[in-house]
């Protein structure tokens, strides 16, 4: 680890170390530290956004973690100085590629951007418009500007490295003498107010941030269908957050090279199991313990995690019940040089009520057994130019019962190649071949697969306050042992949750799915299993928080079943609701409601389920990921 961190050091010429937003002369500027000695330096006026960039550059450590980041001024910046300022910046937003980091600014159309190369990086000036502005300014490289005199460095202004670490106010000296002005008038009242309401204040400390999702994919399955998680899950992305909700510093602590986050959720469950068979419905009750922890380490430019997010049950009346899940997982992002970086994330889960994790379209769901299920994949993106790349992927799974079920053994085999393209900072699409395999599972032979799909991806800021993942494709697969009728699937498959914040505090996610998952009844391989599901999150009065959600999802069979004559159909319906309120820093209740109710037409799978869950939870030192 220690030799490739020291490679990724030596390959960045120029790493942006922070950016923060400070005043000249009582204007508004944008000071940017850089280490190193990066390329040209070019200004673009595109409408309303000047882009500045940096060539031969890379983010510094400070922002291990993410390649795009976005700010929207707040008033925790004198509202004067945004008022007054020839250029009032309504956005900030940071870009990089492995060759490039640019910075977005939206300002108005009318005004100039005026950059300046100096001993600490860059310092990024807003003026009042020129009769004929230039379309492209170029900055000169530091060998060729003259040294300046500085009678006494100023301190810097406190950095923003990050989404968690907002800016601070502070004096930056110019870097040449500026001319002579006339003061600038006093803002009206009405000017004040106009940047009050462009720039919101802080919400209050209880409050999450504006567009957090507070479901995760796996945790809005387990919602709607008491099953358990997801076999996959799109990558969360979230929208972009303002400066007045990242002022705080990053919660957690320091241990070691780690950056920690912790915290623990207490429950009573009073829920709906099928332990033995479909029809044999049980009720329990149980006290459900759930630790969460998840580290950050930064080495270089790359960034490894860690996370363990355990659950303990007891007191309930069934064995199966009252058992424990373990998960554990981890994952690197290593950027090599200027135009290559590598990834690469591994998954170990162990539980018996995670049914999901087994099989994710919900087949499997009665007759329950202990397995485990390993995860790894691994990935690489080369770039070829400012917006071209290459995509390069791999994953291996496996699922292993270690006690009877209904279920069984079986291995998957993914690798992928594809064109990745950078439609704007913020939105990426990617259009790739992928080749996937089951082999021969030796309990069920029917069960083996061979895919060949062609896949097109979107992931980022798709449209102003809608973020998320949609990946479409088509999939030709063969599955030659199984019968009559389930040899073939040829169609349409997706994957991709859409994320729209619809007020300050409110959102709402659209998930959607579409695939084919192994199957274990009769002589199907497989089965089409498609889905779609709503959330939903909005404050209420009194400090609570309304959540809930609906999904329908459809599981289709192709060969005939010989209790009816036909291929079997299954129809789910799930629904949740909950109740959210903090009680104390860092300190919340939660009471929460949920049914699934299974129609099919083969009598014997007919289900109805529904379970009560009232939980503590404690934010120990930050919120790691639920």
């Amino acid at each position: 680890m220690t030799l490739l961190a020291a490679l990724v050091l030596a390959a960045a010429s120029a790493r942006v170390e922070s950016v923060s937003l400070t005043t000249v002369d009582a204007r508004l500027a944008v000071r940017v530290v850089v280490s190193g000695t990066p390329g040209m330096v070019a200004v673009h006026r595109e409408g309303d956004v000047a882009r500045v960039s940096i060539m031969d550059a890379d983010l510094g450590v400070r922002f291990a973690g993410g390649r795009r980041f976005s700010w929207t001024p707040s008033d925790g910046f004198d509202p004067s100085v945004l008022a007054s300022t020839p250029a009032r910046l309504d956005r900030l937003e940071i870009a990089a590629t492995p060759s490039e980091v640019s910075l977005l600014l939206h300002v108005p159309k009318e005004a100039s951007v005026d950059v300046r190369r100096d001993a600490r990086g860059l310092l990024v000036v807003f003026r009042a418009a020129s009769p004929e502005p230039e379309r492209v300014a170029q900055v000169p490289p530091p060998e060729a500007m003259k040294p300046q005199v500085r009678p006494t460095p100023a301190p810097p202004p406190p950095p923003l490295p990050s989404p968690a670490v907002a800016p601070t106010p502070s004096a930056a000296p110019p870097s040449t003498p500026p001319a002579a002005e006339p003061p600038l008038p006093a803002p009206s009242a009405e000017t004040l107010e106009l940047a009050k309401r462009l720039m919101p204040a802080t919400p209050t400390e209880d409050a999450p941030p504006s567009g957090a999702v507070s479901s995760s994919v796996a945790e809005l399955y387990s919602r709607l269908f008491p099953g358990g998680a997801l076999q996959t899950q799109p990558e969360t992305v979230t929208p972009a957050a303002t400066l007045a909700e990242k002022a705080s510093p990053e919660p957690g602590v320091s241990v070691g090279p780690f950056h920690v986050r912790a915290g623990i959720n207490a429950r009573y469950v009073d829920a709906d199991s099928f332990v033995e068979s479909a029809s044999d419905k049980v009720r329990d009750q149980y006290l459900e313990v759930l630790p969460r922890i998840a580290a950050v380490a930064s080495f270089g430019e790359g960034r490894l995690t860690l996370d363990y997010v355990p659950a303990f049950r007891g007191f309930a009346t069934y064995d199966d019940v009252n058992s424990t899940t373990q998960s554990v997982g981890a994952g690197i992002d290593l950027p090599v040089g200027s135009t290559v970086t590598l990834g690469a994330k591994g998954r170990f889960l162990s539980g018996v009520l995670d049914t999901r994790a087994a099989d994710p379209g919900g087949e499997y769901f009665f007759g329950l057994g202990r397995f485990h299920r390993t995860d790894v994949d691994a990935k690489a993106s080369i770039a070829l130019g400012p917006r071209l790349s290459v995509e390069l992927g791999g994953a291996l799974g496996a699922v292993r019962f270690q006690e009877a079920s209904t279920f069984f053994d079986y291995d998957n085999r993914l690798v992928s190649a594809g064109l990745g393209f950078e439609l704007t900072p913020t939105l990426k699409a990617i259009g790739s071949y992928v080749y996937d395999t089951v082999p021969t599972p030796p309990e069920r032979k029917e069960a083996e697969a061979q895919a060949h799909s062609a896949r097109v991806s979107l992931s980022g800021e798709i449209l102003p306050l809608l973020t998320g993942e949609l990946s479409v494709g088509y999939r030709d697969q063969r599955s030659p042992n199984a019968g009559e009728g389930g040899t073939h699937y040829s169609g349409l498959v997706m994957s991709g949750v859409l994320t729209r914040q619809v007020r300050r505090e409110s959102t709402l996610s659209i998930y959607v799915s579409r695939s084919t998952p192994v199957s274990a009844y009769d002589q199907n391989a497989f089965y089409v299993y498609s889905a779609l599901q709503g959330a939903l999150e909005l404050p209420l009065p009194l400090a609570l928080r309304l959540n809930g959600g609906v999904g329908y999802q459809w599981n289709d069979y192709r060969t005939i079943a010989v209790d009816i004559g036909a291929p079997r159909e299954d129809r789910i319906l799930g629904w949740y609701v909950g109740l959210r309120r903090p009680i104390r820093p860092q300190l919340s209740l939660a009471a929460s409601f949920r049914r699934e109710q299974r129609r099919s037409n083969v009598d014997s799978f007919d289900s109805d389920a529904n379970g009560f869950i009232l939980s503590l939870e404690w934010d120990i030192f930050g919120a790691p990921p639920r």
